[in-house]
């Protein structure tokens, strides 16, 4: 069986390693306390802690209802055509 030309073949699996653990570090250092330090993220945390809500023993059926659309789209939107 023959590899396609390309950089990922060439790279050794030890590199590989390096840059995935890499990319895990950086979005677990940099990117998740970034987003946790936005507005509506450190809000809904704030709920939470006052609350006493644990988040890793939340399951689905816990969580408020949220509409999946505003009212304005729902009245311009056709989910299934009639073929008229």
């Amino acid at each position: 069986m023959t590899r396609p030309a390309g950089i990922l073949p060439t790279i050794p699996p030890g590199l590989r390693l390096a840059f995935a653990t890499a990319i895990l570090a950086a979005v677990w250092l940099v990117v998740l306390p970034t987003v946790g330090r936005h507005p509506a993220v450190e809000r809904h945390v704030r709920l939470m802690e006052a609350c006493d809500v644990n988040p890793s023993a939340m399951v689905y059926t816990e969580l408020e209802h949220l509409p999946l659309r505003p009212d304005w789209i729902e009245r311009h939107l056709v989910l299934w055509p009639t073929g008229n």
